[in-house]
């Protein structure tokens, strides 16, 4: 039994990969929606935020579906405040949370636009309490609660491994440098790490408040994202409703010992966009390394398009459109890059490893759509390597028209900046 497609048909996906061309990124705007509005509905004791961290898909057409639900946006890097800037969202819908230490100058000028900033290291915290503008301006406190979670250790975000926020021990020291220059510490913020054990989630959300009683003027506290989607076994992806119960009954229990009544903010990417986009590549060529060895499915789709089966030994799902659900082969599904790494059906969470997908026969020039490709996906590539033009982008509407939201590059482009 092959994967179903969570949107569309495989006729209209055919139909789609024929009329623009392989290899191609489809997109769903009504599973965008559903995705985030069941994030909104997550259960909450005083108040719920919901953050989309954009470095999962940046796209604009992505960023603009959440905006219209209301959901915020958490960036990675000024060059992606400067990206959500461009398509149209708020300033104070921004938040900055970056391993860069921006220079004094930037940071005040970030500041005087809107944007909110989330200081990640006793450094950050040291030049924005540098700023003119710091005591007059809340901002956020990243905190390593030295637990962290996540599907290997290339995704873990805290704990000792993990260079991201301020190690928990070193609290002290920030408690001090906030109190000696007046800073305003209105929002805390703990992330675990992507596709974590949720329960190593509730626990950290245990530490998160500990550390939230020692800062009174918190009025926010933001429990990241990482929310866990198993591709291939659904019913192991995290229900926001169950694992947020405990967080729920843990902020009125703090609200009982402490009188605070705190909102939760989230900041979910693979949780709202994974899904809601698929990859489709043409099959190119068909080989084996004999009886012993392996049958080969080579696509056009690569590295150069989805990464995360090569660095991570993430399991996407995969179907041969249009060719019934009958599997007859089992398949070692690669790119056509020159990279020996380039496989799609690496060992779970071993990317050394190589695996096989079952599938129905398959012949050259046959549309495979990989599935879950939304979450870091185009957006974490090895784009351009190969010299290989980065793909084009389609939106499949609430109306069920396709539309094209990326042109594919031309070959040319890539190398147009380059001087002699």
């Amino acid at each position: 039994m092959q994967f179903p497609v969570p949107f569309s048909s495989d006729e209209q996906l055919i139909g789609i990969a024929e009329k623009y061309g392989t290899p191609l990124f489809v997109h769903d705007e009504s599973a965008y929606e559903r995705c985030g509005k069941e994030a909104l509905a997550a259960p909450n004791a005083f108040g719920l935020s919901v953050r989309y961290a954009m470095k999962a898909n940046s796209h604009r057409a992505v960023l603009r579906i959440f905006e219209r639900l209301g959901i915020a946006i958490d960036a990675s890097s000024i060059y992606e405040v400067e990206r959500a800037l461009a398509a149209g969202i708020a300033p104070e819908k921004i938040q900055l949370t970056s391993q860069e230490v921006q220079p004094a100058e930037r940071l005040r000028e970030l500041i005087a636009k809107g944007i909110q900033y989330n200081a990640t290291s006793l450094e950050q915290l040291r030049i924005f309490a540098w700023l003119d503008c710091a005591k007059d301006t809340p901002i956020s406190i990243r905190v390593n609660p030295g637990l962290g979670s996540g599907h290997n250790n290339r995704t873990n975000t805290a704990g000792r491994g993990a260079s991201f926020g301020v190690w928990h021990s070193h609290l002290k020291e920030a408690l001090k440098l906030i109190e000696e220059n007046g800073l305003k510490i209105e929002r805390l913020h703990t992330h675990v790490g992507s596709g974590s054990d949720w329960r190593v989630w509730q626990k950290a959300a245990l530490l998160t408040l500990k550390i939230a009683a020692k800062m009174p003027d918190v009025k926010t506290v933001n429990m990241g994202g990482g929310y866990k989607i198993d591709r291939v076994r659904p019913e192991k992806s995290i229900d926001l409703q169950s694992a947020f119960k405990p967080v729920k009954k843990a902020f009125k229990d703090f609200a009982r010992e402490t009188g605070r009544k705190l909102r939760l903010e989230i900041e979910p990417g693979t949780y709202l966009a994974a899904n809601s986009c698929i990859l489709l590549a043409r099959v190119e060529d068909i080989c084996d390394t004999g009886p012993k060895g392996y049958e080969f499915l080579k696509i056009n789709g690569s590295m150069t398009e989805l990464l995360r089966p090569m660095i991570y030994g993430a399991h996407h799902p995969i179907r041969l459109l249009g060719r019934g659900e009958e599997t007859e082969a089992d398949y070692v599904v690669v790119g056509t890059t020159c990279e020996s790494g380039d496989i799609f059906t690496p060992k779970e969470y071993d990317p050394e490893g190589i695996d096989t997908v079952s599938l129905p026969r398959a012949e050259r020039g046959d549309i495979v759509a990989v599935l879950g490709a939304g979450a870091y996906g185009l957006s974490m590539s090895a784009k351009n390597y190969n010299t290989r033009p980065i793909c084009a982008e389609v939106m499949i509407g609430k109306d069920g028209a396709d539309r094209l939201i990326t042109k594919r590059q031309k070959p040319e482009e890539i190398w147009a900046r380059e001087l002699d």
